[in-house]
């Protein structure tokens, strides 16, 4: 874990530094076939290595990378060979092509990202249609949602383009294209506020499965970010969203861990950052690019998920003078400060302290005495449980008692059920008396 660690941050120190000693470094630990430690050196081979299309390097990774029996070398490897080859478009077509026709489909994996890191931005036709085709025939569920989320790579630089493309996607019955479907809108349309796009993600923030419902929510607090409530109206209602889904007992682990990193992205940097693939005069943010790319990795190692740090810009006015001090200093905006205002911060729930409540009086029936109007209390002595006792035992017997004389009363008066002759009377002649008796009974 600790070289787990020291990989990726090695990767970071030197990112696209193309230095050849780190990369030695790197490939020594990931030819050890330690699948934690190895997975990581191929990530961090792959920044060391970012954009240089090295053939050296790719050559060896995807040697290993049929070699080994550890899925997760081979996904490290994949996502290495994406990032050595960021930005080179039609020089990765070729490579792209060997990915595409692999029979791992991690390694076809890889592929859908090499297309989305090299043609980032570039909303490349072919680039787009070898995506779509993927994402709806190819056999394996991780790639064809990797083939989805990566149009949102392509998209960035027109992301009122990604909601119409998506919104068939959205309403697959693949809950893994869903899924993608989510991402790339997040990706593509991050810190926009484009109404199309929340459009199509509040639906599924309720989709019946617990991921999509991740995904929809992150891909929300994405496209919120430094959005206010002016802007668009239904900022407040996303915000609230997520607060439930947290304090929902009955929601799913997966759908909370959602809510709660949507609630840390739409505030991050204290409301004062953003994610922006691309400068403002439209070059590739390289930093971002990267770092939204291996943040979507958490799907599969959580930790990764820290490289979103890397994609986020401050948006906050900073002033220094020749010293590199902060001076004192004011500026005018000519914006009504509802455009840009803060949300309100959150509240501490109220603890109410529990008030006490006087102790109820009852009044209730022993046997036949009622005590009515009059607080009865319960003796609980020894004398109090014996005397009970004694008292429930005489209205049993009393009981048992009345039952034998109303038992007799019937058969004396012939209620009993018998008849006469049963009862051994004369019945020869019936006689007007004993005709009588026959009728009474």
């Amino acid at each position: 874990v600790i070289l787990h660690g020291g990989c990726l941050g090695l990767g970071l120190a030197a990112m696209g530094t193309n230095n050849e000693e780190i990369y030695e470094v790197l490939s020594n630990i990931l030819h050890n076939d330690n699948a934690v430690s190895a997975e990581a050196a191929g990530i961090g081979i792959g920044l060391v290595m970012l954009g240089s299309a090295s053939e050296k390097a790719i050559t060896e990774m995807l040697q290993y990378a049929h070699e080994t029996q550890h899925e997760k070398i081979i996904r490290g490897i994949s996502m290495g060979i994406a990032l050595v080859m960021y930005a080179r478009e039609e020089g990765a077509d070729t490579l792209i092509e060997q990915l595409l026709i692999d029979k791992d489909a991690i390694l076809r994996y890889g592929g859908m990202y090499t297309i989305g890191l090299a043609y980032a931005g570039t909303a490349n036709n072919w680039a787009i249609r070898k995506l779509l085709h993927v994402a709806v025939s190819d056999v394996n569920d991780d790639v064809r949602r990797a083939a989805v989320t990566c149009l949102g790579f392509l998209l960035s630089r027109q992301p009122e383009r990604c909601p119409k493309m998506v919104s068939l996607l959205a309403e697959s019955y693949n809950p893994h294209v869903r899924y993608g479907a989510t991402l790339a809108l997040g990706i593509s349309c991050a810190g926009t506020g484009l109404k199309e796009a929340i459009d199509l993600l509040i639906p599924l923030t309720s989709d019946p499965v617990d991921f999509v419902r991740q995904g929809a929510l992150l891909a929300l607090s994405m496209i919120l970010m430094q959005t206010s409530n002016a802007q668009e109206s239904r900022v407040q209602t996303v915000r609230k969203l997520f607060e439930d889904k947290i304090n929902d007992k009955h929601e799913e682990t997966m759908c909370k861990f959602g809510a709660i990193y949507a609630t840390g992205i739409i505030d991050a940097g204290g409301r004062n950052c953003t994610i922006s693939l691309h400068s403002r005069s439209g070059h590739k943010n390289m930093n971002s690019i990267v770092g939204v790319a291996l943040f979507t990795q958490f799907w599969y190692w959580y930790p990764l998920s820290n490289f979103l740090a890397l994609a986020l810009t401050p948006t906050a006015i900073v002033g220094l003078n020749k010293d590199l001090k902060q001076p004192k200093f004011t500026f005018r905006s000519n914006a009504r400060p509802s455009l840009f205002a803060y949300p309100p911060e959150v509240k501490p729930p109220e603890v109410k302290v529990p008030t006490k409540v006087s102790t109820a009086v009852l009044s209730f029936a022993k046997g036949k005495g009622k005590l009515a109007g009059k607080t009865a209390q319960m003796d609980t002595s020894e004398d109090g449980k014996k005397r009970g006792e004694k008292r429930g035992r005489e209205e049993r017997r009393e009981e048992r008692r009345e039952k034998r004389r109303r038992r007799g009363n019937k058969e004396r008066r012939g209620e009993g059920g018998t008849s006469v002759r049963e009862q051994g009377k004369p019945c020869e002649s019936h006689t007007p008396s004993i005709q009588a008796l026959i009728f009474r009974c």
